[in-house]
């Protein structure tokens, strides 16, 4: 039972669950701002890949000068597209504040 404990312990502090949620309410406010001003035009998904990535590395530039572990750092921004796919992304759904969904068949 202590070896458990001790691989929760070791998995739990391997990863910083605030930069991942930084990160995920950073690229959603980005991505949706750019969604409303772009009206009918999606926001493809290379793009929204992208501005994930920046705010990954936005943000965690900001996180190592306030003195932050590199590995801790790697570690949570291979987390956080996870935790988005797994955890927020289905409740913005849920909630009804996902992305806005584009009639593929609407005239232009």
């Amino acid at each position: 039972m202590e070896i458990i404990h001790q691989i929760i312990d070791t998995t739990i502090n391997s990863f910083d669950f605030a930069y991942c949620i930084i990160v995920n309410v950073l690229t959603y406010i980005i991505i949706k701002t750019i969604d409303e001003l772009n009206k009918e035009k999606e926001v493809t998904t290379w793009n929204k890949r992208f501005i994930l990535l920046g705010c990954i590395l936005s943000t965690g530039v900001v996180y190592y000068f306030l003195g932050q572990d590199v590995k801790l750092l790697f570690n949570s921004a291979i987390l956080t597209p996870i935790s988005w796919n797994v955890l927020f992304k289905p409740l913005c759904k849920r909630l009804g504040v996902d992305y806005k969904k584009v009639n593929k068949n609407m005239p232009n």
